[in-house]
């Protein structure tokens, strides 16, 4: 899915939260939202996921303004899941009524392999660790098969091992279904990593945006500058 933002302001008791305009998330694509805390990156993801209203925002989703919402799927930094067993949470996410029961528990098993949770099919889903439930959570989303797919910090409560699982997983999704992502992050290894762009903000404003070899390497802007000199490790 391709999105044009022409305009994305939230404002909130009379302070402009997010002030971005007049740029372009391709389709196929992922793009990684980077910034520090309160620069506006979950208040962008859900302007675009529909789910913040805002009168002063225009947004076209391929061509349209109105919202697709049955195409877009969004997930929160929170994971919730809901009091059922793990194997059910992620049934809950396909959406093809002519699949058989057997092809939906073969896709709903292939999607927790993906994200390393294969053995918690039949645990009890609150019974689950921060980091767990994310990637569970991850798995509901993705087996939607959506469009477009916004994830605020999808990997922020897992250890190494599972934001890899999670990362392999965006990109295998991104090259088969050519699905477009967009994710929030602190980590600059993890946009450097998967994303085709970086979406630098600040202050609720886009103030830089570009490929991630340039942007985590030769920043334009101070902000950007010293929100990544935070990552760097001198030699010793």
């Amino acid at each position: 899915m391709r999105v044009e933002v022409l305009k994305a302001e939230k404002k909130v008791g009379g302070r402009k939260i997010l002030d971005a305009s007049d740029f372009t998330i391709e389709s196929g694509r992922i793009y990684a939202v980077m910034g520090p805390n309160g620069a506006g990156k979950t208040t962008l993801l859900r302007i675009l996921a529909g789910i913040e209203q805002s009168a002063f925002s225009q947004i076209l989703y391929d061509g349209s303004e109105l919202v697709p919402r049955d195409k877009i799927a969004y997930m929160t930094q929170s994971a919730y899941l809901f009091d059922t067993t793990v194997g059910k949470n992620v049934l809950l996410g396909i959406e093809d009524e002519g699949a058989s029961e057997e092809e939906m528990n073969r896709a709903v098993s292939d999607s927790l392999r993906k994200v390393g949770m294969e053995g918690f099919l039949e645990a009890k889903a609150k019974s689950l660790s921060g980091g767990e439930a994310q990637r569970v959570a991850l798995a509901r989303i993705l087996i939607m098969k959506k469009d477009l797919v916004l994830l605020d910090e999808p990997s922020s409560a897992t250890d190494i091992k599972g934001a890899e699982l999670i990362e392999e997983y965006i990109q295998e999704v991104n090259k088969n279904e050519r699905t477009t992502f967009v994710f929030t992050t602190h980590n600059p290894s993890q946009a450097q990593r998967i994303a085709d762009e970086i979406i630098f903000m600040n202050s609720g404003k886009i103030t830089e945006k570009g490929v991630p070899s340039r942007i985590l390497n030769k920043p334009e802007n101070e902000e950007t500058e010293r929100f990544l000199r935070n990552w760097r490790i001198a030699n010793v």
